[in-house]
């Protein structure tokens, strides 16, 4: 079974042989694994522009109102201070506090503007919120913005540093336990990542976004029907969420629950046609379950969709050769080896595909 996320893996399936007996069966799979940062990355800014970016636009506007405020209250004070000829030393100190703060308040705000306009990795968000955090150390949202963009850039042990200093300084602070979550999912520390999402479920059980997350790092730990579980209750908050439908699919995929598989494909490709990964592991479960013909137009709509992906056309070219098409079987493996020179499952399956139509030199060759 494997132990794969496929949030922040990808998996493709390179083979597959099932085995069975009177009293017992089996199924061997192998799968070409890619750590791929940049499905995290991607995660990560879908958060900053979806939600924490509205989320914290929205803390340090109610901040920036209750410092204006305090500035008014201060005015007030120091009026009657100065009417009652009494000393306003202490108010000054406070003026230049309040002061400090709201300046702190518009640096954010200028590093979430840049972040909206979807330059996630642009320095100045950075440069922007050390200037607020020098202002302001106790700022947990700065922090806690700063440690979104390390996490989004890769730095994710810098992304932990300000998370944890975020959360010391706002203990129920939601978005800080789900980015180090994160973070710790790029560090591939899983266990420690399902503790983070814990604790952000247990202040926000409603949050569709931490359950699938959640699911990601337990599929990824082989705990497939926990992360079956949390998919369950993200599908249950958020129904047309594309990718926890898609995820899964790879679970019950994992289990060999093909069938159970098949289903979540089919509604992930629902609300996302475009999505080519799961056409191509629905073609997976279709093989698993003896549908070549399925299968093969599965595969054909991800070369469609991605005509380079040699994974694609390697998948084809298998299903080709289950079906008995050898020359077809020819045709896609050489594809795959012209997009991807190292397949060595591809040249196994065109050599085993040449001794069927008597090619036997070119087999040797493979």
């Amino acid at each position: 079974i494997l132990a794969l996320t496929a949030g922040v893996l990808k998996a493709e399936v390179v083979s597959q042989k099932n085995h069975a007996s009177d009293d017992a069966f089996g199924i061997e799979i192998v799968v070409n694994i890619v750590v791929d940062t940049s499905v995290l990355e991607e995660r990560v800014k879908n958060q900053l522009q979806d939600r924490t970016h509205l989320t914290q636009l929205k803390d340090t506007q109610k901040r920036e109102k209750e410092l204006l405020q305090r500035v008014a209250n201060l005015e007030e004070d120091n009026r009657q201070l100065i009417a009652e000829k009494q000393s306003t030393k202490q108010l000054k100190k406070e003026f230049q506090q309040v002061s400090d703060g709201l300046t702190a308040v518009d640096w954010v705000d200028k590093a979430l503007s840049v972040s909206a306009n979807r330059k996630y990795t642009d320095p100045k968000i950075v440069e922007y919120l050390n200037e607020a955090i020098r202002l302001k150390p106790d700022f947990a949202e700065a922090y806690g913005i700063r440690g979104l963009y390390y996490c989004g850039i890769g730095q994710y042990q810098l992304s932990i540093r300000d998370y944890d200093q975020a959360i010391r300084l706002k203990p129920n602070y939601v978005d800080a336990y789900t980015g180090r979550g994160f973070a710790y999912c790029g560090l591939v520390q899983h266990q420690r990542a399902i503790e983070d999402f814990d604790q952000a479920i247990g202040l926000k059980p409603d949050h569709a976004l931490i359950y699938s997350i959640r699911g990601d790092a337990y599929a990824y730990l082989g705990k497939h029907q926990q992360a079956i579980s949390d998919y369950d209750k993200a599908i249950h908050l958020k129904t047309d969420d594309a990718k926890a439908y898609y995820d899964r699919g790879f679970a019950y995929y994992n289990l060999g629950q093909y069938q159970q598989s098949i289903e979540d494909y089919n509604e992930a490709i629902r609300l996302q046609p475009d999505h080519a990964m799961a056409y191509g592991n629905r073609g997976n479960a279709y093989v698993a379950l003896e549908k070549h013909q399925q299968a093969i137009g599965d595969f054909n709509e991800v070369i469609r969709l991605e005509p380079n992906n040699a994974t694609a056309y390697y998948n084809r070219g298998r299903t080709y050769y289950n079906l008995g098409q050898y020359q077809q079987a020819i045709e896609d493996c050489s594809e795959a080896i012209r997009l991807k020179l190292n397949y060595a499952h591809a040249y196994f399956i065109r050599g085993l595909a040449y001794t069927k139509v008597d090619q036997y030199e070119r087999a040797i060759e493979d």
